[in-house]
């Protein structure tokens, strides 16, 4: 390989259909390279998963600066976000790239400092992967905040706030480990993929930025069928599979925990989101009812007690405790099950009313006192990872 087609430094921005941000984000990483990795070989890589839009031909049209080379693609696997990543990282190591720093093409809060901040501690050697500290509000992040927060803290002894948060810088020791892992996603589970194999592999993870974060696709979040419950069974799929592939490591590791300490938060307020508690209690209700005969099967007795009338598709007790408990019977499950995804559709019924009750107890809560609650919560499961261990 020549040097023209080397670079320490590659970008790459994710996307379907972004016609509307793809300009912005590029425009903005582009500044981000120029200003302040000037002395370094770049490349933004934009990887398109195969938009019926005009996201691609828009990208192709922009003109970066001198020595930002750009290169336009489709992803060389189908399947979602993960192909995408994947494509990003293999362009990165034929460019031999030091540092490589995943977006999604939908942001519109990123600053050209994201850039710097997301791969500067890798390129000076202080990280294999920085992951961003978004401000959040508190029903932003449904997914990360009741499940995948609290059970990779309290697996693998690492406090990552958010470690799905969209954003990554990689070091080449990293994404040539991920390129060569047996479980690499093609879908949303490629983000706890990242964090999760940097961790048991004992790499040194950073978080950063810590700034507000918004994105188009925010308000699909809050569509239950459309896109939320799918990425609900890509991620905690992917949790789970990684769990039992990296048992040696969390049996005989994390039993010492790090904890991040709750600061009063005055920087500015996050964009508020606004759930449909009617819609999620229906969707909750016709979820519970329709895999409640998996459920008696998975949960043990004392569990069932404590969770009530189940044939009336109600809930009378779902605190942080018996949740921890649920999720920990259900990654045993999942370990020995033939048909893995119902077990993950039974599990997202039970979420959907843990999300319930998360709502309904922070309902009057301002951002901090419910990220003390999450904080609680994580502390439990870190707490319950003994009982984790005797039902595995």
């Amino acid at each position: 390989m020549s040097d023209s087609e080397k670079a320490d430094i590659v970008v790459g921005i994710l996307c379907k259909n972004v016609e509307a941000t793809i300009l912005h984000v590029m425009n903005v990483v582009n500044d981000g390279l120029h200003r302040y990795f000037s002395e370094h070989k770049k490349a933004m890589v934009v990887s398109d998963g195969y938009s019926s839009d005009r996201t691609k031909e828009l990208a192709e049209l922009f003109q970066p600066y001198e020595g930002v080379k750009k290169i336009i693609t489709y992803d060389r696997e189908r399947g979602g976000k993960g192909g995408g990543v994947k494509t990003v990282l293999a362009i990165a190591q034929q460019m031999d790239a030091k540092v490589v720093i995943l977006l999604d093409g939908d942001l519109l809060s990123i600053r050209p400092e994201w850039i710097y901040e997301l791969a500067a501690p890798i390129l000076y050697g202080r990280a294999d992967l920085m992951v961003p500290y978004y401000i959040r509000d508190k029903y932003d992040g449904v997914i990360t905040n009741n499940l995948v927060y609290p059970f990779t803290r309290a697996l693998y002894g690492i406090d990552i706030r958010q470690p799905i948060a969209g954003e990554y810088g990689l070091s080449k020791k990293l994404y040539e480990m991920l390129l060569s892992h047996p479980l690499f996603p093609l879908d949303f589970g490629v983000d706890i993929f990242i964090v999760t194999s940097a961790a048991a592999s004992r790499m040194r993870i950073m978080e950063g930025i810590f700034s507000l974060k918004i994105h188009e696709s925010t308000t699909h979040y809050l569509e239950p069928e459309e896109l939320l419950l799918p990425m609900f069974r890509q991620v905690t799929g992917t949790m789970f599979k990684l769990a039992e592939y990296y048992e040696d490591f969390w049996r005989n590791n994390g039993s010492i925990f790090h904890h991040n300490t709750v600061n009063e938060f005055n920087g500015k307020k996050p964009v508020p989101v606004r759930i449909d508690m009617e819609r999620m209690r229906n969707s909750f209700r016709e979820e519970f009812l329709r895999w409640q005969g998996i459920i008696k099967k998975i949960l043990p007795e004392g569990i069932m007690k404590r969770l009530g009338d189940m044939d009336g598709g109600t809930i009378k007790n779902l605190d942080s405790g018996t949740w921890a408990e649920i999720v920990y019977n259900f990654a045993a499950a999942y370990k020995k099950a033939e048909e893995k995804e119902k077990i993950l559709d039974a599990l997202k019924s039970l979420w959907l009313g843990r999300f319930l009750s998360y709502a309904m107890e922070t309902e009057k809560m301002d951002l901090m006192d419910a990220e003390r609650l999450i904080q609680e919560q994580a502390r439990i499961f870190e707490e319950k990872r003994e009982y984790l261990l005797s039902i595995y």
